[in-house]
């Protein structure tokens, strides 16, 4: 089970890794008692350990292996040093986030406006980084549309990093400049998660355009939290979480932002359809169909049904609504990116949250769509250069699980036994998020936006 997991976010999110999936099936393997020697020595000590980023880090070391990092030791370790960890990395990550929260913006909403309209448009002389021209691959009426720019939401793109190449990264910029209407970018935001100075590249970062700027975490915070720090640290009205692995086609942007504006109360998040470039050829890009994001009892993601044949009125190439975010890649409303929950900041390392906000979103109020006029190409990862601690990705699982769930939490357990008795830290502050937000039960998920859930479920 362990296994498949990991193979199938492999496939969904481009994370998987071979190791991650042996330690798994070998951690499933072992008795109980051997297995317990497996938990890791509390989450403080960690901070030097690998674990991934949604898209994860791609491409080879500069000596020309695998660029992995030494993985946190590994003993047994008593439950009170377990949660004395676990109440020392949130105390560590809250003061990270309120770090980067300092690094301020003006700080009223009104005069971040006066601010921004004041900043005149920086000045480009140079030419864009060089990146492979994605074919036309959008439907004919997306072609050509017409966009009131002066209708449209500013944004800040956030980028996690580690362990990336320099030719992904500066291909991911040449498109975004190329393709992107500049006029409504506030800046391109990396996050350089604690890489190694050779995979650091702030120089040739900053040297792209103006707008391209980057912030350090001297200590790795994993992907989940340095999106909640790149978040932190923008004051654009809408933020747009991508990856440093992609080319983005012509106005991709444009039917994100016209999709936000439409949404009630701001209470929307947005994907683009996520075309496919070959980990092995980054200048193939492969078309992708028009599936609907979707998990199991395991909290897998996979995508599923074609849209087509879930709803027989939907009409290409309309937006639509999916049950499950596929990993790092949506545009949302930064007032309701703060005031749903951002994410769960004592998840760590990888993996988890797309299942936690999905549910969130949905049972709180929100709504996640698919926008088909908006694309980018994706490089599908099938392997890491590094170790995911598997014990991690569990707990994350089982944290949104044990919020979640309800009255379903035993199907997970079910399908995921090795969790029954996993540590997954105290969920208190997240239970009472799900209060305050008046979020509708599992079983209102289930009914109204994820029957599926009930029966068999066919991945694509």
């Amino acid at each position: 089970m362990l296994k498949r997991m990991m193979e199938s976010d492999a496939a969904s999110d481009g994370a998987g890794t071979a190791n991650l999936a042996a330690a798994a099936a070998a951690m499933e393997e072992q008795p109980a008692a051997a297995r317990e020697q497996h938990q890791q020595p509390g989450l403080a000590a960690q901070e030097g350990g690998t674990g991934g980023d949604t898209g994860g880090p791609w491409g080879r070391s500069p000596e020309g292996g695998e660029g992995s990092r030494p993985a946190a030791p590994e003993g047994e370790t008593s439950r009170p040093a377990v949660l004395r960890g676990m109440k020392a990395e949130k105390r560590r990550t809250a003061s990270v986030v309120a770090a980067a929260s300092q690094e301020a913006r003006p700080a009223s909403n009104a005069e971040k406006e006066l601010a921004s309209a004041q900043q005149p448009e920086p000045e480009f002389h140079g030419t864009f980084p060089p990146f492979p021209t994605p074919p036309e691959v959008r439907h004919p009426t997306c072609v050509g549309k017409e966009f009131d720019l002066t209708s449209l939401p500013r944004a800040s793109l956030v980028i996690p990093y580690l362990n990336e190449t320099w030719a992904h990264i500066s291909a991911t910029v040449g498109s975004l400049l190329a393709h992107s209407p500049l006029q409504l970018i506030d800046q391109i935001l990396f996050i350089d998660d604690g890489n190694d100075k050779d995979w650091q590249h702030h120089d040739q970062l900053r040297a792209l355009h103006p707008k391209v700027r980057v912030h350090r975490n001297e200590v790795r915070q994993g992907l989940i939290r340095a999106k909640v720090i790149g978040a932190a640290l923008v004051s654009s009205p809408v933020v747009i979480f991508m990856e440093p692995h992609c080319v983005v086609v012509h106005q991709w942007m444009e039917p994100l932002l016209e999709q936000l504006a439409r949404s009630k109360d701001h209470a929307t998040l947005v994907m683009p359809t996520l075309d496919i470039i070959p980990e092995a050829n980054f200048n193939q890009y492969l078309t992708a169909n028009h599936h609907i994001g979707g998990f199991d009892w395991s909290l897998t993601f996979n995508w599923m049904a074609l849209i087509e044949t879930r709803n027989t009125s939907y009409r290409y190439p309309d937006p639509y609504p999916t049950p499950a975010l596929s990993g790092g890649i949506f545009g949302i409303w930064k007032d309701y990116w703060e005031r749903s929950g951002t994410y769960d900041t004592n998840m760590t390392e990888w993996g988890g949250e797309h299942i936690e906000m999905s549910l969130r979103t949905w049972r709180c109020g929100g709504r996640i769509e698919i926008v088909p006029c908006s694309r980018m190409g994706h490089v599908f990862r099938a392997k890491n250069p590094y170790q995911v601690h598997v014990q991690q990705v569990l707990r994350n699982a089982k944290r949104a699980a044990l919020v979640w769930l309800d009255n379903h939490l035993e199907e997970y357990y079910q399908k995921v036994p090795y969790a029954r008795n996993l540590e997954a830290g105290d969920v208190s502050e997240r239970l009472q998020l799900k209060e305050k937000l008046q979020c509708k039960s599992m079983d209102w998920y289930i009914d109204t936006i994820y029957p599926e859930l009930r029966g068999e479920q066919h991945p694509r």
